[in-house]
């Protein structure tokens, strides 16, 4: 895995998130280039908002979960939500007169650890004023299970993975890669747990214990919040904190969640069979409108963000790959064609000031062969030199001037002619 400043940055997050799909997001940061021009993006994606049915607000939580989501992940297409977000949606919800239910509808593989408590306190406090429900669609694991299990009630489609209680971190210890490049790595520290994993500097075991400290202790919180939130004791949840997930009936039957969603057609007992109560069984109230409804969502994003590219390739092209103009023209809301006329100009300038440099250049040319009696080379060896003296002394337009001296002299019109173009080849390469 390609190891940018990025991929350094959110490895050594703590994170509450099915390992699998947090190695997946950690592959597509280290794909991404390693440059000021990923994170200093900034564009106008529309954040995450509450949507009102009825007398219901519904929050949409998916994808991977930050405390604050960058403009460059929705950039490169990476679903994600903020925990500053979810906040921001429960507040308004439980603070609207019209609103009598909040839902959160949930499909994500869990994210950081830092916000999250915040975020679920937010939920569980809207309790007090609100209806909570929560339904997991596909995946509810980690961070984002934390999240549901503060609603009143929990509801899962029957392929719907639940659970994965548990926190983690990632130190890489380059100690023996160190030592075979031949690299002795020292670290001058004020206590024995700062600097630790610093690149080459070896990970002791006291390090390691003080890092489980921490990892044990938010996972405690983790369990608490949900045995308080699930209303079971403290010693029942952390029975299931093993990090495992499980399918939505084994998770309706550990108490996780409170019922397993069937379309109206494969409910239980349809065809006749016996099967559970329907009284146990909580078919879906948002059905394929809510998933449709994300759908456009996280369509209008990706689309938005496509767009985005697109734009920033075709100023890249218009400029002829000149990144700090295409990267400016960007920001700026240029389209391809208005960056293409900005570099036009640009390019003037450019040509407009390096004539006049090499007009500069070839006057002290000039002053020099005087100075040192070279003569011909400062008058007689140069056509515009003599073409201007002729012009003085015959009192001439230099147009006529030039054409008395291309007769007099076509070897020296010929090498004027060959400096000409050779200037200009120079003056458009170094303008480009």
């Amino acid at each position: 895995m390609n190891r940018n400043s990025l991929i350094a940055q959110y490895e050594s997050y703590k994170w509450a998130m099915e390992p699998t799909l947090l190695k997946g997001f950690f592959e597509r940061v280290a794909a991404l280039p390693d440059s000021q021009l990923v994170t200093d993006i900034s564009i106008a994606a529309a954040p995450r908002e509450i949507r009102i049915e009825g007398s219901t607000a519904v929050v949409a939580i998916s994808g991977v979960l930050l405390k604050t989501v960058p403009s460059w992940v929705r950039f490169w297409g990476i679903a994600a939500t903020g925990y500053d977000e979810i906040r921001q949606m429960i507040g308004h919800a439980a603070g609207s007169k019209a609103v009598e239910r909040i839902h959160l509808q949930i499909d994500s593989p869990g994210g950081q650890v830092d916000g999250l408590i915040e975020a679920a306190d937010a939920i569980f406090a809207a309790r007090r004023d609100k209806t909570v429900t929560a339904t997991i669609e596909d995946l509810g694991a980690s961070a984002a299970y934390w999240l549901a299990s503060q609603a009143e009630t929990i509801d899962a489609g029957r392929n719907t993975e639940v659970g994965s209680i548990g926190v983690y971190t990632v130190y890489v210890d380059f100690t023996k890669a160190a030592a075979d490049a031949g690299a002795k790595v020292i670290v001058i520290r004020s206590g024995e747990h700062k600097g630790m994993g610093v690149m080459g500097a070896e990970i002791t075991d006291e390090q390691i214990a003080a890092v489980q400290d921490v990892i044990d202790a938010i996972a405690e919180n983790f369990i608490s919040a949900v045995a308080a939130g699930r209303g079971k004791e403290v010693e029942d949840i952390r029975e299931l904190a093993t990090g495992r997930l499980w399918i939505a009936e084994a998770a309706r039957e550990l108490g996780l969640i409170d019922a397993v969603t069937y379309p109206p057609a494969a409910e239980p007992g349809a065809d006749g069979n016996t099967g559970q109560q329907s009284s146990d069984i909580k078919s879906t109230t948002q059905g394929d409108n809510l998933m449709e409804e994300q759908e456009k969502i996280d369509q209008a994003v990706a689309k938005t963000a496509e767009g985005e590219r697109g734009r920033l390739a075709d100023i890249k092209t218009a400029c002829d790959g000149d990144l700090e103009f295409a990267v400016a023209a960007w920001e700026r809301g240029l389209s391809g064609l208005e960056a293409k006329a900005e570099y036009a100009d640009v390019l003037r300038e450019k040509l407009t000031a390096s004539e006049k440099q090499h007009a500069e250049s070839r006057q002290a040319d000039g002053a020099e062969a005087m100075a040192t009696g070279d003569t011909d080379a400062a008058a007689g060896g140069d056509f515009m030199v003599e073409v201007r003296d002729l012009a003085e002394e015959k009192d001439i337009p230099k147009t006529e001037a030039m054409r008395r001296i291309k007769r007099r002299k076509p070897e020296l019109y010929a090498d004027f002619q060959r400096q000409c173009e050779t200037r200009g080849r120079q003056m458009y390469a170094e303008a480009v």
